[in-house]
C-alpha cells in the first residue's frame, strides 16, 4: 500500500508539473517578455538580452532570500495561471458540446443543418451531372472511366460536416450523438444507460486508451483557454508575438480535439460492440450466439424498467 501510495503520488505530481506548471510558467515569461517589449521592440533581443543581464545581475536577486522570493512569486503566478486555463479549458469542452441554453443549442443546430443541406443539394446536382456525363461518354461509345474530383470534393466536405443530416449544435456534439445513434440502430440500446455497464466490465487496456482520449480532448480544450489568454495578453501589451503564438495553439487545439472526439466516438462504438454481450450476460439475460435484438430488448428492459 505504502508503494502504491508513493507512486500515486508522483503520477499525481508529475502531471501537476505537465498540466498546470510548465505551460504557466510559459505564459508567466511570455508577460514579462510583453511588458518589457511592447509593439514597438516586440522583436528587438539586444533589449532583451539587455534586460536579463539586468535583471541578472541585480544585487536583489543575488541574495538567497530576493532569489526565493522571486522564484516563489513566478511559481505561484504559474500555478496560478495553470489553474485558470484548466477551468477555462472546461469551459472550452462545454462550448464544444453545448446543452443549453435552448435557444442557443437551436440556433447553432439550425445553421449547421442548414450549411449541410446545402452542400448536399451541391452533391446532388454533382452526382445528376456525372451521370450525365457518362451517359454522353457511352453514346459516343467511350469507356466510362473517368473520375469526377467535384463530387468527391463535395462528398468529403458533407462527411467532415457530418455522416448524416445534423440533429446537434456541434460538430464534437454530433459524433457523440452518432456513435449513439449507432448503437440505438444495431442494438436498440440507450448509450447512456448501458455505457456505465460496459465501462464496468471493459478491460484495462480499453478503459486507458479511452482515459487517454479524454485526456487529450481536455488539453485540447486547455489549449483554447491558453490561446485566449496570449490574444488578451496581445491586447493589453501590445507585443505581438503573443498573437502569433495564440493562432498556432489555437490551430493546433482544433485539430486535437477533433482528432480525439472522432476516435473517442469510434472507440465508444467499438466497446459497447465488444462487451455488450458481458453486460448482459452478467444482468442474468441468455445470450445465444450471436447478440439477438430479442437479447438487447431483455437487457434494454432490465436497465430501463417499465413503471409500475
Amino acid at each position: 500500500m505504502t508503494t502504491f501510495l508513493q507512486e500515486l503520488s508522483k503520477k499525481a505530481a508529475e502531471r501537476w508539473a505537465t498540466v498546470l506548471l510548465g505551460p504557466g510558467l510559459l505564459f508567466v515569461v511570455c508577460v514579462i517578455v510583453a511588458n518589457h517589449q511592447g509593439f514597438d521592440h516586440a522583436l528587438d533581443l539586444d533589449q532583451l538580452r539587455a534586460y536579463v543581464r539586468a535583471v541578472a545581475t541585480d544585487k536583489a536577486h543575488q541574495k538567497p532570500g530576493g532569489l526565493a522570493v522571486a522564484a516563489g512569486v513566478v511559481l505561484v503566478g504559474s500555478a496560478a495561471a495553470g489553474l485558470a486555463a484548466a477551468s477555462a479549458g472546461r469551459l472550452v469542452e462545454r462550448a464544444w458540446t453545448p446543452t443549453g441554453p435552448r435557444w442557443y443549442v437551436g440556433l447553432l443546430t439550425r445553421l449547421r443543418t442548414r450549411c449541410w443541406d446545402r452542400v448536399d443539394r451541391a452533391l446532388t446536382e454533382a452526382v445528376r451531372e456525372a451521370g450525365r456525363q457518362v451517359a454522353r461518354d457511352r453514346v459516343r461509345g467511350l469507356a466510362p472511366d473517368r473520375t469526377f474530383p467535384a463530387v468527391e470534393r463535395l462528398r468529403a466536405r458533407r462527411t467532415a460536416l457530418s455522416p448524416r443530416r445534423p440533429d446537434r449544435p456541434t460538430r464534437s456534439a454530433q459524433r457523440m450523438e452518432d456513435a449513439a445513434w449507432r448503437v440505438e440502430r444495431s442494438y436498440g440500446l440507450n448509450l447512456a444507460e448501458v455505457w456505465p455497464h460496459v465501462w464496468a466490465v471493459a478491460d484495462g487496456q480499453v478503459r486507458d486508451d479511452i482515459q487517454i482520449l479524454q485526456d487529450n480532448y481536455a488539453a485540447a480544450g486547455r489549449l483554447v483557454a491558453w490561446s485566449a489568454a496570449l490574444l488578451g495578453l496581445t491586447a493589453a501589451t501590445g507585443w505581438w508575438p503573443a498573437a502569433v503564438l495564440a493562432a498556432a495553439l489555437a490551430t493546433v487545439a482544433l485539430r486535437r480535439g477533433r482528432a480525439a472526439i472522432d476516435t473517442l466516438a469510434v472507440l465508444v462504438g467499438a466497446a459497447v460492440d465488444l462487451y455488450v454481450r458481458d453486460v448482459a450476460e452478467r444482468m442474468g439475460v441468455a445470450c445465444p450466439e450471436p447478440f439477438t435484438a430479442t437479447g438487447a430488448a431483455r437487457l434494454q428492459a432490465i436497465l430501463r424498467p417499465e413503471p409500475s
